[in-house]
């Protein structure tokens, strides 16, 4: 393996914890959200999601790189 890839690799492997706890709090938001009808749990929805959406745009770019 290249030593880009050895990189590439690496820089995934940290960030997707990140990435993953931006997943979780998004469906988190969803949850209380329907609980408690609350509708401004949706706007942290969204920017969690644009988050987690963007994480994975950066590294499915480095990839093509």
């Amino acid at each position: 393996m290249s030593d880009n890839l050895k990189h590439l690799a690496l820089r995934i492997r940290n960030e997707l914890p990140e990435i993953e706890h931006t997943l979780k709090r998004a469906m988190e938001g969803v949850k209380r959200a329907k609980q408690t009808g609350d509708n401004y749990y949706l706007d942290g929805v969204a920017l969690n999601l644009h988050s987690f959406y963007s994480g994975i745009e950066r590294r499915s770019s480095e990839s093509a790189s």
